[in-house]
């Protein structure tokens, strides 16, 4: 290289278009760094007050102007808050909670239990009612209400016989039965568990009453170790997390160590440059000899070139260092984002059958609670009309001891599916349990009904019902009410009930609407 071209290399190099180029090139990587951090971080969001509160200070060091300092300190908290928090799990503590409160009130509805142990599981049942302890600080509820079914079995278990249950004896028996089987159905269809096939099919034999209890015992052991298998994926993932959040906080602490030292060798480099470029001019000024003139540039050109050569090499290090560096976080970051996405994946899926009858395939009464409490608000806060029925299938029993349990599950599939369609999109249908539905018809008036309500009635008469070669046919009573000034769900819901009775007791088959108030 002669000097002249040594000369435009070093002006190119040092021009500050190149320089600036390279700071570009620096702060879009480690903005693209912190906008992965950022993103990640919102996962999370929600999962705990404290942990959100310093989400949110890490997220406002990353963004705008960084403050690499502070996020170091930010998720060193993190840290010891994830570790904290292992354990919590909101939505699986709401779902075991709802089950759990759901078998102790079918337990305290036993016209059979003696008064002190109905007493005493009503009290619990209001203890469990008040209570939003976390899934694992539940484990004292269980073992309350293993205790107290256990007891109720010892004290229902008689000679070889059992009684003759009576009319209401049978009927609650049968809807416990019932209530059992949506539940083993529902956990079977996100679980293997040997145990609760054989519980599903002692269901569909048929069982007595203290077989149904043992029943009722073995179905919340099946839950409780659904609740210990997803604390272990929880602490797997939450262990997982805190892991990589460790190697990223000290990924970026070498990556800030690096740029310093780059940055001081920068600064000596250029100093060097300085200076003999300064040797350079004192030479030009003091020559009396060209000869001596051009072996003073040439050295100080040589050196010049000596210094540059060792700042590329420094960069170019600096370079993939740092490219090193970000591959490296990026392929832990890309395994956190699978394992996160997996993760959210399953908890979709478990609210998903949380929230739907795993038999209709239509919401069940959980997500009608949620939707039931949302339109109540919105009538409460607009004033828009709201109006709701309850569909039952006529002699229902009669179908299951004719045709067996899988005659009455088909039979609540088709019906479930017509129903649908005379539905519009805004309307929501859930099942209630056993054979009835409930349906909510938002801006929709109570004078409106006649005509939703009789194309149900027709639509499931007319469905060509065949078991074991026979056409049968089916039909459905529906009550109908609708909001009225200060009415809340529970009055509506029953005003409803009571039209449906009306309807039964009418010859079934129809409809029957409560207009008042």
């Amino acid at each position: 290289m002669d000097n002249e071209s040594q000369s435009n290399t070093l002006r190119a190099d040092m021009s500050p278009h190149n320089q600036q180029k390279m700071l570009r090139n620096l702060k879009h990587q480690i903005d693209t760094l912190s906008q992965f951090i950022v993103r990640l971080s919102k996962f999370y969001d929600g999962f705990n007050p404290l942990l959100d509160k310093e989400l949110h200070a890490l997220r406002s060091y990353l963004l705008g102007k960084m403050n690499f300092a502070m996020a170091e300190v930010s998720i060193s908290k993190l840290t010891g808050l994830l570790i904290e928090n292992a354990d919590y799990s909101k939505q699986q503590n709401a779902k075991i909670h709802g089950l759990l409160e759901s078998a102790t009130t079918q337990l305290q509805r036993n016209a059979a239990l003696p008064k002190a142990l109905r007493d005493e599981t009503q009290q619990f049942l209001q203890t469990l009612q008040q209570s939003h302890a976390s899934i694992y600080s539940s484990f004292p509820y269980f073992e309350q209400a293993l205790s107290l079914y256990q007891r109720a079995l010892q004290n229902s278990s008689a000679p070889a016989t059992e009684p003759t249950l009576n009319d209401a004896e049978e009927n609650f028996h049968q809807q416990l039965v019932w209530e059992l089987r949506d539940l083993v159905i529902q956990l079977s269809s996100a679980s293997k568990e040997k145990e609760l096939q054989e519980i599903r099919q002692r269901l569909e034999q048929g069982l007595t009453h203290n077989q149904l209890l043992e029943c009722c015992l073995l179905l919340v052991r099946a839950l409780s170790k659904e609740v210990l298998k997803d604390r272990k994926q929880a602490e797997r993932f939450i262990a997982s997390l805190h892991n990589t959040l460790g190697n990223v906080s000290q990924a970026v602490g070498r990556s800030l160590k690096d740029s310093q030292s780059a940055y001081q060798l920068k600064v000596q480099h250029n100093q060097q440059l300085r200076q003999q470029l300064q040797g350079i001019e004192l030479a030009v000024d003091d020559a009396q000899d060209i000869a001596l003139l051009k072996q003073q540039a040439s050295e100080y050109l040589s050196k010049m070139a000596s210094t540059l050569d060792s700042r590329e090499r420094a960069d170019k290090d600096e370079q993939l260092a740092l490219m090193n560096l970000l591959r490296e976080m990026k392929d832990q970051l890309s395994a956190l984002e699978k394992e996160a996405s997996e993760y959210k994946q399953k908890l979709l899926q478990q609210k998903y059958h949380s929230h739907h009858d795993p038999l209709t395939q239509i919401p069940n009464r959980y997500a009608y609670n949620d939707r039931v409490e949302l339109e109540y608000r919105r009538w409460r806060r607009y004033g828009t009309d709201l109006s709701m029925a309850l569909v039952d299938v006529d002699y229902f029993k009669s179908i299951n001891d004719r045709y067996g349990h899988a005659g009455g599950d088909k039979t609540l599939q088709v019906i479930a599916q017509n129903i649908s369609k005379c539905l519009r999109t805004t309307d929501f249908l859930a099942r209630w349990g056993g054979e009835e539905f409930v349906i909510l018809f938002p801006q929709t008036a109570v004078s409106e009904l006649d005509n939703v309500l009789e194309k149900i009635r027709l639509q499931i008469e007319k469905i060509p019902f065949k078991f074991k070669e026979q056409a049968v046919t089916i039909t459905v009573s529906i009550g109908a009410a609708g909001f009225n000034r200060e009415d809340d769900v529970e009055t509506v819901f029953e005003r409803a009930d009571r039209a449906l009775y009306e309807a039964k007791n009418q010859g079934r088959n129809r409809y029957v609407i409560n207009k008042g108030s």
